[in-house]
């Protein structure tokens, strides 16, 4: 098992938006329409790196959820030192209500620090997408308006913060598993496999529906989320058997903090109680720094 709760306060440099280059329409696209501009985050937003976890629609200040993000991130790459290929990772859950969407894109943001290179975030949950609330974005145009409306994928990426790009879920479809079950999704992460170093698939609780048997076939590896203390064990290894054991990297422990303090882990590392009260008023007590997009 990966996680624990999901926390640090390291500093990142801002890196440069995705490249101009990429993802663009034939010479013939070009003239019948028009190339949206990557839209951009409207007001501040806070880093992972400066102990915030992004909720759906807020964020807070969690040093140790923060760290154990990056944790994760840490666990994932000295996994791919065996010579797997971890590039593009689908996170699910058994089912609904276990956190998944926060690991996905809570995870999204701590690989975005990579500095050799930008990661990509996709809201492949068509059915209930939730990805673009965390960012404060609008639904669409995203994943389904490229794959069925033909929309030029570059102009439905969204940079929303440094190292990281987000592809809503889109305008709503008829049927979501015939819409991700197509050669136009394949093509779309080879395409992105060229130009990101991470891509995060935010996918359906596996037991509810089949797209994530699909789209777990199309990614390097699969994080299932549970809740600690609170999920069956029995639908964790349904989940597991379903998405085949051989794709699964891990579970991801979710809100199991408890476990981790009665060991005195936060005051071993100087986590204690005392020490991360004095850096969550620290923070709160900082004046915001204009970052990527001139922003303060």
């Amino acid at each position: 098992m990966f996680g624990k709760k999901l926390g640090n306060l390291l500093r990142r440099k801002d890196r440069s938006s995705a490249p101009e280059e990429m993802l663009d329409e034939t010479a013939s696209e070009k003239r019948n329409s028009s190339i949206a501009p990557v839209l951009k985050p409207s007001g501040a937003r806070s880093t992972i790196a400066d102990g915030f976890v992004s909720l759906s629609g807020s964020e807070i200040i969690d040093l140790e959820a923060t760290e154990r993000f990056r944790i994760l991130r840490a666990q994932i790459e000295r996994q791919g030192l065996s010579g797997r290929d971890f590039q593009v990772l689908a996170v699910t859950s058994a089912v609904p209500g276990e956190g998944k969407s926060v690991v996905a894109v809570n995870l999204a943001r701590a690989c975005g620090m990579d500095p050799r290179g930008r990661s990509l975030l996709i809201d492949c949950d068509l059915r209930k997408s939730n990805d673009h609330r965390f960012f404060a974005q609008a639904q669409s145009p995203g994943l389904s308006d490229v794959l069925i409306a033909g929309k030029p994928l570059r102009s439905v990426m969204r940079a929303v913060e440094p190292g990281l790009d987000l592809i809503t879920a889109g305008s709503p479809v008829v049927d979501s598993t015939r819409t991700l079950d197509q050669p136009g999704f394949i093509l779309m992460l080879e395409e992105l496999r060229k130009h990101y170093r991470y891509i995060i698939l935010d996918c359906p609780p596996v037991l509810f529906c089949p797209e994530p048997l699909v789209l777990t076939q199309h990614a390097s590896a699969t994080l299932i989320v549970a809740r600690a203390w609170r999920t069956n064990k029995k639908l964790v290894r349904e989940a597991v058997n379903a998405v085949g054991k051989n794709k699964v990297l891990g579970v991801v422990m979710n809100e199991c903090s408890d476990s981790i303090k009665q060991y005195g882990y936060y005051g071993y590392y100087g986590y204690d109680k005392e020490s991360i009260a004095r850096a969550k008023l620290k923070m709160a007590n900082k004046p915001r720094e204009r970052g990527l997009f001139g922003r303060k």
